[in-house]
């Protein structure tokens, strides 16, 4: 499979998305930005538009790590639910934070007639973070999520590797009155996951030989940004820097994201890359990617949109 275009950190495809996914090596973080179905170009019109996303969504899970990510941009609620609907019947996502983006007053001037409409002028889209179901805690984790549990499977394989049983790991974690709890088994079917403390526990009883893995890289990447809200208000929106597409997001705005959501080893992929703004925020932060494009001529717009970017960035 040729890229269109490629730099030492990523390859940019031209085609379907659903054509080329299972082509691709995993990923940690997906991030993108579909078309809304709003008819705000021609190509933003989708006959079976539910339907057809949630299949791209679980192209995206095929590609996926087991402690990927996904995050995805939207501003119809509605569509929303559906799609999340769908999400929970066909993937083993789990919606994990509904983000808030104030595009602030300037999005909105000249754009709307809201008085005939009876609205309130819209301002704002919306950021949805979806996970794997990885937590920590008393609460049991879904049947899905059980089969594919990472801590699960590392650890059911280090037990082996060590000889050790389960009831000599759990003596480690013995109830309030001294007795036997469950805690390892159901870490070891997947339905609960330990703590870090707890992981390090059984780390240090196997003498530091077994449990090698950090805890953390059994867990979904998040790096929370300091003062970072679910409503994130401080990046600015320019609505006349369209970079040659319709509707493009602020590189800061994917920059915030790709941070909270990879470690600087981590792959992100784009099914919708458009103009290329996800691949010049990981061209910024050194992280590799990979996107597709199915119009020919955004993908022509992102290679010289890279381009550049690569020039100031000084990478050549």
């Amino acid at each position: 499979m040729t890229p269109y275009y490629e730099t030492p950190l990523g390859k940019l495809y031209h085609g379907d998305c659903l054509t080329i996914m299972p082509e691709l090596e995993p990923v940690d973080l997906i991030i993108t930005d579909p078309l809304y179905n709003i008819s705000k170009a021609k190509w933003d019109n989708k006959k079976h538009y539910h339907e057809w996303l949630t299949d791209v969504f679980s192209g995206c899970e095929d590609v996926s790590k087991e402690n990927s990510t996904l995050w995805f941009f939207h501003m119809v609620f509605a569509d929303l639910v559906k799609i999340d609907n769908l999400i929970n019947i066909k993937t083993n996502f789990r919606h994990r934070q509904f983000i808030t983006i104030n595009k602030g007053i300037g999005s909105i001037a000249g754009r709307c007639n809201c008085e005939q409409l009876r609205t309130f002028p819209r301002a704002t889209e919306y950021l949805q973070f979806y996970t794997f179901e990885d937590q920590t805690g008393a609460e049991r984790l879904s049947e899905k999520y059980q089969k594919i549990n990472p801590m699960a499977k590392y650890l059911r394989s280090e037990f082996k590797m060590a000889g050790i049983s389960n009831g000599q790991i759990a003596k480690l974690f013995p109830s309030k009155t001294g007795g036997m709890t469950g805690c390892v088994s159901n870490w070891l079917l997947g339905a609960n996951f330990p703590l870090k403390e707890q992981y390090e526990k059984m780390r240090d009883y196997l003498n530091g030989e077994y449990l090698r893995k950090e805890y953390e890289d059994l867990r979904y990447t998040f790096n929370l940004p300091l003062g970072v809200t679910d409503v994130w208000s401080d990046i600015s929106f320019s609505i006349s820097n369209k970079t040659g597409h319709e509707t493009p997001k602020p590189t800061a705005l994917i920059i915030r994201v790709i941070k909270a959501a990879t470690s600087k080893s981590g792959v992100v992929f784009d099914p919708f890359i458009g103009s290329g703004t996800t691949a010049i925020a990981c061209e910024r932060l050194k992280r590799k990617w990979i996107g597709i494009e199915i119009e020919e001529k955004y993908c022509e717009i992102a290679a010289k949109r890279i381009e550049r970017e690569r020039k100031q960035l000084k990478l050549f």
